[in-house]
């Protein structure tokens, strides 16, 4: 038969190339649902990866905090040292200052060996719990698990490669759809083994969890009766020096005023203190007739007959720390 005759105003060569470029996109795309389809028919899907395994993830979190506990404590024990050893030599210098009042020359003395002994008594046992509760336990946990750890390793890997064979087998199935069967049975077998490989992985891990939350649980508890200790037993020593203070300088005085009547004036004045920064920080209104912003009344005038002034306290100083002292650190983990 004849054809008809091609009609006026038909499409120019550009635009016949763009038809065909747009009906081959439209083609293609097609195939490919197609074969989505297939491969979510025949469990082959592959274009999602594998998830993340909580497992495994909480085992590393777990790692990191651990490591980052032990630097951590170690900082802890530094600072700790630098303190004792600043309050004994802020007492030496007192103590070379008051040297010229015989009144308070003997409580300084005092005070001095007092410090001394109770700063290296709770220094050592400070070093040696954490010893004992902190670092060796932290640091023999990390040391056990270094198996664990290169398997876990390896296990990213092999997730990895795991991945990377079934984007192959869903390609193969695409160009040959004639093996779906003996490509889903290999892939079937593959994922079985790797099930399994991750679930003895896993089991490992909560193992490690579970064992390393107990060293940071028991960690935690020997940290709080550590201080408990050094505070409570530095209080203690140094109430019991100002009880004897006040027995045997009953009748000695300074200038005029009295050595207890000065030491319940300190102590006084560091209660007020306590209760307004306690107050503060709380949020709790202030009592009747004060202010929590207003500064504490300052005690009397060592000088009996001078008259007292009220006047605002000056601002603090900024003091430069003292240098960090070179004491024993712990054994790095990194």
């Amino acid at each position: 038969p004849i054809l008809p005759a091609r009609p006026a105003g038909v499409r120019s060569s550009a635009e016949a190339r763009s038809a065909m470029a747009s009906f081959l996109a439209r083609a293609t795309g097609a195939m490919d649902r197609v074969t989505k389809v297939a491969l979510d028919i025949s469990g082959l899907s592959v274009h999602e990866a594998e998830a993340p395994i909580p497992e495994l993830t909480a085992y590393a979190k777990q790692d990191e905090q651990m490591r980052a506990l032990y630097k951590c404590a170690d900082t802890y024990i530094q600072r700790m040292n630098a303190m004792c050893e600043a309050s004994t030599k802020l007492a030496d210098v007192f103590h070379e200052t008051v040297a010229a009042h015989p009144s308070l020359k003997a409580i300084s003395a005092e005070f001095v060996n007092l410090q001394g002994l109770v700063n290296r008594e709770h220094l050592a046992l400070l070093g040696q719990m954490l010893h004992r509760k902190i670092f060796k336990p932290i640091r023999a946990e990390i040391e056990a698990r270094k198996g664990l750890d290169a398997r876990v390793a390896e296990h990213k890997k092999y997730k990895a490669d795991f991945e990377a064979y079934k984007r192959r087998m869903g390609e193969a199935l695409s160009k040959e759809p004639a093996r779906r069967e003996q490509i889903s049975s290999e892939l079937n077998a593959a994922q079985t083994q790797y099930d399994g490989r991750t679930m003895h992985l896993v089991a490992e891990a909560v193992e490690a969890v579970e064992a390393r939350h107990k060293v940071v649980c028991k960690g935690l508890l020997a940290l709080a009766s550590i201080q408990h200790i050094f505070y409570h037993g530095a209080a203690e020593s140094i109430s019991n020096m100002l009880d004897g203070v006040r027995s045997s300088c009953a009748s000695a005085d300074f200038r005029g005023t009295s050595i207890v009547e000065m030491i319940d004036q300190s102590v006084g004045d560091c209660k007020a203190v306590r209760e307004q920064i306690v107050q503060r920080l709380s949020g709790a209104p202030p009592p009747q007739g004060s202010s929590a912003t207003s500064a504490p009344q300052p005690s009397n005038p060592l000088h009996m007959g001078q008259q007292q002034q009220q006047q605002q306290p000056p601002p603090p100083r900024q003091l430069t720390p003292p240098p960090q002292q070179q004491t024993q650190r712990q054994p790095s983990l990194l």
